[in-house]
């Protein structure tokens, strides 16, 4: 099942900035429009002392290389998403 703050947010991508699709061979890397920008999304739970857990796949990092993308950090409760220029 598609965790929900993860579904909201693409929802929003999707409504301010077109379709949103999803690259094959990962649940975490998706594109807006045609190829202007790569995303992606990686969530975290919430643990012990308020700290989170990203594991970032090095597979899907060398997806992003030589295209315009962000890196987006998502958790429960939070007011925005954590957005970082990947470069």
């Amino acid at each position: 099942m598609p965790n929900e703050v993860k579904v909201g947010f693409l929802k929003a991508l999707g409504a301010r900035f077109g379709e949103i699709r999803k690259l094959e061979g990962s649940q975490s890397l998706f594109e807006a429009g045609t190829g202007t920008l790569r995303i992606y999304s990686r969530y975290s739970k919430l643990h012990d002392r308020n700290q989170a857990f990203y594991g970032l796949r090095e597979k899907d990092l060398r997806q992003l290389e030589g295209h315009p993308a962000v890196i987006c950090f998502l958790w429960d409760t939070q007011q925005e998403p954590l957005v970082i220029p990947f470069a």
